[in-house]
């Protein structure tokens, strides 16, 4: 299978994994630097709940990146235009590996 990593992959991101709490609370796991590709542009998108929210930033990862609803992405790090902002909902794309498309997933920020 043909790898397209910095074709389809151009920008970095870093993710913080959110982590559901049981008797010690919810929080974060540690930063990690991904490959992605990043737009901003706003899109109406459904959250976790069914509700109509907008996203006004979407991040393509690799489908092999676990990242949970609520987990924190920062977007074009080290640069004026760098922010935070929290994972609304995850649509996948799943090309199977029987033709040279990549697999992803598309996160949508607030």
């Amino acid at each position: 299978m043909m790898k397209w990593d910095r074709f389809f992959y151009p920008h970095t991101v870093s993710i913080q994994n959110y982590r559901r709490g049981g008797g010690m609370g919810s929080g974060f796991d540690d930063p990690r630097d991904v490959a992605a590709e990043v737009r901003d542009e706003q899109r109406l998108v459904r959250n976790a709940d069914g509700k109509e929210v907008v996203s006004s930033t979407q991040v393509t990862v690799p489908i092999t990146e676990t990242v949970p609803l609520q987990s924190k992405v920062t977007v074009w790090p080290g640069t004026a235009r760098e922010r935070t902002a929290q994972v609304l909902a995850v649509g996948t794309d799943d090309n199977g590996d029987d033709i040279d498309l990549d697999s992803f997933l598309v996160l949508s920020l607030t």
